[in-house]
């Protein structure tokens, strides 16, 4: 069995991985492949400046992750920060879906953050 430690780093690893891969790839998506947005159910923005800028604090709260899961003792206002910044973005993908503007995938990628936001919480309460 895993000890404490040993999983909580690995869970902010993934965590960093999730933001700063999905970041990366939807920088990319919106400089060279933006035919691509309406297969999420969004339109093409007449400027990619607010989405990259987004994108960017996204990754930017992976390498944070990263700085967690190097040592779990210290930085859990980032572990905060964080969360409700999954918290919000599943729930503004699922507030969307509703009114019609995104669809289901991006909400799907919104319930992998919120699935990572009990865990958090879990380890926040665990870690006082």
């Amino acid at each position: 069995m895993m000890n404490k430690e040993k999983y909580y780093k690995i869970l902010f690893l993934v965590a960093a991985l999730y933001n700063i891969i999905n970041s990366v790839t939807f920088i990319l998506v919106s400089i060279v492949a933006t035919d691509l947005f309406p297969f999420f159910g969004v339109e093409i923005p007449p400027s990619m400046i607010w989405l990259q800028l987004s994108l960017i604090l996204i990754a930017l709260l992976g390498v944070g992750y990263i700085l967690v899961s190097r040592d779990i003792s210290k930085n859990h206002g980032l572990v905060f920060i964080g969360g409700l910044a999954k918290l919000s973005f599943f729930l503004m993908s699922l507030l969307y879906f509703f009114i019609g503007d995104l669809n289901i995938l991006i909400v799907l990628l919104g319930s992998v953050d919120l699935i990572m936001v009990i865990l958090f919480m879990e380890f926040l309460v665990k870690n006082r």
